[in-house]
């Protein structure tokens, strides 16, 4: 029988709520798209606060998991039937267990809903620590960290199956260290977009740094990026051709609250 090699990779998220700006001058066609967009989102925001006073008026629903449930799951499942109010789960410090995917033995978390936030969260597990599924989410200080049994790992797998949605995973701030060897991410669908900005990577990040999961087809769809990113792990003399060396304008959808839609949704607590 032959012994299993465990590695663990963990990955700091140090987001910044900052929003990013460039000191390139406009164009006026640049400027009249701006303020668009800002408008709108500022439509947005209005509708989405107004939704929630008058679908349920009164403060947030809040949850202290610590002083009536016994799992997150419990507290989770407290939550009236058709609640209309935001819930705010106040987490206090401990370890907690939270199976959330059945075709996974392995206890992991997932998130299949939009307008999720964490922060000041650490999450551990093994394959598929943190299953982030679908929806708009935004992780603040956070950290994921997990062992792998493969002698090679990766760090995402992100199914993007076309180049029409607007979903990919954006890593600012953050720092990747641990033990054994990774991919920054593998091309799980054919269009996978990942973006690494402001990171440290150490030297367990492969020279090639991203994998087509044994498709070649996928070099040309997936888009994989770095940006100003440090460390020996960030070297992109051995990168795959296929990397994305952002340049500024490239880079910024990615670093900003945009990317997120943050702008819309993202209300203080």
């Amino acid at each position: 029988m032959v012994a299993k090699s465990h590695f663990q990779v963990i990955i700091l998220f140090l987001l910044s709520l900052l929003y990013i700006t460039s000191s390139y001058t406009h164009t006026q066609a640049d400027f009249d798209k701006w303020v668009s967009r800002n408008v709108k989102n500022y439509q947005k925001r209005n509708i989405l606060e107004a939704k929630l006073k008058v679908a349920a008026p009164g403060p947030d629903l809040k949850l202290t998991q610590a002083e009536n449930n016994k799992t997150i799951t419990e507290a989770l499942n407290s939550i009236p039937p058709r609640n209309t109010r935001r819930v705010i789960v106040s987490i206090a410090p401990g370890v907690y267990s939270i199976c959330l995917r059945k075709d996974v033995p392995e206890c992991n978390c997932g998130v299949d809903a939009s307008h999720f936030v964490a922060i000041n969260i650490k999450f551990e597990g093994s394959q598929d620590t943190l299953y982030d599924h679908k929806g708009l989410h935004y992780f603040n200080n956070c950290s994921i960290q997990g062992p792998f049994t493969r002698k090679v790992a990766s760090i995402t797998a992100q199914k993007r199956t076309n180049s029409s949605l607007e979903s990919g995973f954006s890593f600012k701030n953050c720092t990747v260290i641990g033990s054994g060897q990774v991919y920054l991410g593998r091309a799980w669908g054919d269009y996978s977009r990942v973006v690494f900005s402001y990171t440290f990577m150490d030297n367990i990040v492969l020279a090639k740094g991203w994998s087509d999961w044994g498709d070649q087809k996928r070099d040309s769809r997936v888009y994989y990026g770095e940006y100003k990113c440090s460390g020996p792990g960030a070297n992109l003399a051995g990168r795959v051709p296929w990397t994305r060396v952002l340049t500024d304008e490239e880079a910024k959808p990615f670093i900003e609250m945009q990317f997120i839609e943050g702008d819309t949704w993202l209300i203080s607590p």
